[in-house]
C-alpha cells in the first residue's frame, strides 16, 4: 500500500517538505552550526504546509480509491 501512495506526485512533494522541516527544526534545537542560523518561522511554516499538503494528498488518494471500487461495482 504505501509503494502506491509514493506514485503520486502530490504525497511525494507533502513528504518531502515534511521531512526537510523536520531536519531544519531538529538542526535548529541541537544547535547545528550550518542550521542554528534558520529562522523558526520558516520552518513553521514549511512543517505547516507539508502537513496540509499531505493531508489533501492522502484525501485525494482516498477518494480516488472509493471511485475506482465504485466504477469496478458498475
Amino acid at each position: 500500500m504505501l509503494k502506491k501512495w509514493w506514485r503520486h506526485p502530490v504525497i511525494l512533494t507533502g513528504s518531502i517538505m515534511f521531512l526537510s522541516a523536520l531536519v531544519f527544526l531538529i538542526g535548529y534545537f541541537f544547535r547545528v552550526p550550518y542550521l542554528k542560523e534558520t529562522e523558526l518561522g520558516w520552518i513553521l511554516t514549511t512543517l505547516i504546509g507539508g502537513v496540509l499538503v499531505l493531508g489533501f494528498g492522502f484525501m485525494w488518494y482516498w477518494k480516488d480509491q472509493v471511485n475506482a471500487k465504485k466504477r469496478l461495482r458498475e
